[in-house]
């Protein structure tokens, strides 16, 4: 997006190398990972390590590997240090990241103020900060007037951080120049930036890969910047041997206006469209052989003005995911991780982009992110069903496209089905939902293997369905169906809980499954409590122990305290009133192998001063010993 933010990544093999432009089919492919799903990590709640640790890992459960995060020029080189580094901020973020189990992509960007004369000037200006809220004209924006110290930059930077960053992104949406190389876009002015950097970044950190900046793709009428296929033009004119200066093309599809990504709009085109034009590009300079890498992609939920519903947003992000890695792209990333505060009341797009609310509470889309990465653990893609099935091709500006595509791993086969119902007059701010010009739901008879599959909603929700001479019936509409034919992926969160199992949280048996024994036992005496035992099984962490006596919280036992580690104990002893009936409620929360664990256990018991059914009252010792001896034969004098 347009902003000078953090933003996170998946990473992948390519499968496919062939776009989806409206109405044309998706060819086979070859084998290979379907690509991981991503988010960037803009409005990061966390403020201690531990906090932001936890926050990447919330990202980590649902699929993400790395994260795409600014290493800015200015972030790690003082105004006055002279070529002098200081990458004490940025090494806790890396830290806090790589704890979390992901790895880096980074941005190199953007200027600095004592390399640009332009940028010094204004940096001794009231306008130093730039013109608020995007910080416009910023003195840390100005590009530099020679490549070479941000060169210098590039290569310490990529240095520092080999091996926990997997890519290297040179700068970001340099072509609307308004916004990041003010005062205009210039590709010429970037070729050589970028000519600089590259063999620079591939002597410091050989295995990673240098990417073309991420260019804001859209070609929309009225709006400041250059189109994304336009300026990558200009630049292989401007220098056919950039050609040799980057490793992957990275670009921002965003469909503006905010339109469902499947929907083709004149001149713009579609989000999977987007592909196609950028992939033009690059064959028409025999560079074509280059991946594409989506950087940046999404949709805001301010949908009391031009924004989409958090509902819409949630079947948009699965709907792409589903599409882009069949046109083989092999990393997708989605902006945002959370919204932030808005005080403008949706004036302010940047602040609603969240697969999470500003207060931390989980969205639709975080859900539709988990699920999919999910469902398609293991798999490839392998054949575009929709025209053999009979789905409509969809018609510009109306929509009504309907989705076939089947991915496949070994024993099983899953294909996504929807139907876009989406036109451009629909789906936005206080618009209509969709199918007001095309259906909104069609039948489809899916041919299985199967006599019974499992069939998952996009949010997680799953059914199984029989099969009827070989196929099976089913209704789709704009929220994708996954169809599982076969097997459960043998790795990630399905396989950790067995065939058919869901990908939300793990509760009652299926928690029970993991977390082996928990058991509650009253114990009396001058103080009475209530024992409590638990065992796990390998691979289950528990996060929290939390105990209930008649209904109040008694004791709460957490695995981090002031953000360090504590073992918890198997054997928890809580002491209970007297004299009284006991209610207990013990309340155990983990994780294992990305899905939340929750178990909870509840027992009632009678005052210890009376006996519970079945339970004989015992006799003291001495008066059973005299009891039981009056009870023997008397002995026979001599």
């Amino acid at each position: 997006m347009l902003g000078v933010l953090p933003a996170l990544a998946g990473f992948a093999a390519p499968v496919s190398s062939a776009g989806a432009a409206q109405g044309a089919g998706l060819p086979a492919v070859q084998s290979g990972p379907y690509g991981l799903l991503a988010s960037n990590a803009n409005f990061i709640p966390g403020k201690t390590p531990a906090q932001r640790t936890a926050d990447y890992r919330r990202l980590y459960d649902a699929g993400v590997r790395a994260i795409r995060l600014d290493i800015n020029w200015g972030q790690v080189e003082p105004v006055g240090a002279h070529g002098q580094y200081d990458f004490s901020e940025r090494d806790q973020e890396v830290q806090n990241i790589r704890a979390a189990g992901l790895k880096v992509i980074g941005i190199l960007g953007y200027g600095h103020p004592d390399y640009s004369s332009v940028g010094g000037a204004v940096g001794q200006t009231p306008l130093s900060g730039g013109i608020p809220p995007f910080a416009v004209g910023s003195a840390y924006l100005w590009p530099p007037d020679k490549p070479d110290g941000f060169a210098n930059y590039a290569e310490a930077t990529a240095r520092h951080f080999a091996g926990d960053a997997i890519a290297w992104e040179v700068w970001n949406e340099e072509n609307e120049g308004w916004r990041f190389w003010p005062p205009h876009e210039n590709p010429a002015a970037y070729d050589q930036l970028l000519c600089a950097t590259y063999p620079r970044v591939k002597a410091a950190d050989p295995s990673a890969t240098v990417l073309f900046g991420g260019v804001f793709f859209p070609a929309a009428a009225d709006l400041p910047g250059t189109s994304g296929p336009d300026f990558v033009q200009q630049a292989y004119q401007a220098n056919p041997g950039v050609r040799g200066c980057f490793d992957a093309m990275a670009y921002h599809p965003y469909p503006y206006p905010f339109t469902a990504p499947d929907l083709d709009v004149p001149i713009r085109g579609s989000v999977y469209s987007a592909a196609d034009a950028m992939r033009a590009v690059l064959q028409a300079n025999d560079d074509g052989a280059k991946p594409l890498w989506i950087t940046e992609v999404g949709w805001p939920t301010h949908s009391t003005t031009y924004g989409v519903t958090e509902e819409k947003q949630a079947q948009y992000l699965a709907r792409t995911a589903a599409v882009t890695f069949a046109q083989g792209l092999p990393v997708l990333t989605w902006y945002t991780y959370g919204d932030d505060t808005d005080p403008t009341g949706g004036a302010n797009q940047e602040a609603w982009f969240g697969l999470f609310r500003a207060d931390d509470s989980p969205k639709p889309a975080s859900r539709a992110l988990g699920t999919f990465s999910a469902v398609f653990a293991d798999t490839h893609f392998s054949a575009d069903l929709s025209r053999s099935l009979g789905l409509p091709p969809g018609q510009q500006n109306v929509g009504g496209r309907g989705f076939a595509l089947q991915y496949s791993r070994p024993g099983a086969r899953v294909t996504a089905l929807w139907l876009a119902d989406e036109s451009a007059a629909e789906a936005q701010g206080h618009m209509p939902a969709g199918g007001s010009f095309s259906p909104g739901s069609l039948p489809v008879s899916l041919p299985v293997a199967s006599p019974t599959v499992t069939v998952y909603g996009y949010l997680g929700d799953q059914r199984e369905v029989g099969a009827h001479e070989g196929r099976v019936q089913l209704q789709i509409g704009p929220g994708p169906v996954y169809v599982q034919d076969g097997a459960p992926p043998s790795s990630g969160p399905l396989a950790a809980a067995g065939a058919g199992a869901s990908t939300g949280p793990c509760r009652g048996a299926c928690a029970a499954k993991a977390i082996a024994l928990l058991a509650t036992r009253l114990r009396c005496g001058r103080r009475p409590s209530v024992v409590i035992r638990l065992r796990r099984r390998p691979g289950v962490h528990v996060r929290s122990v939390t105990v209930y006596v008649n209904g109040r919280r008694t004791r709460q036992l957490r695995a981090t305290r002031r953000g360090h580690a504590q073992p918890l104990p198997s054997r928890l002893t809580v002491p209970v009133p007297s004299g009284g009936s006991v209610r207990v409620r013990v309340v155990v929360r983990g994780r294992r192998r990305g899905r939340t664990l929750t178990l909870t256990t509840r027992r009632a018991y009678r005052p210890c001063a009376r006996p519970l059914p079945g339970h004989r009252k015992r006799a003291p010792r001495r008066a059973r010993r005299h009891r039981v001896a009056h009870k023997r034969p008397p002995r026979r004098p001599r």
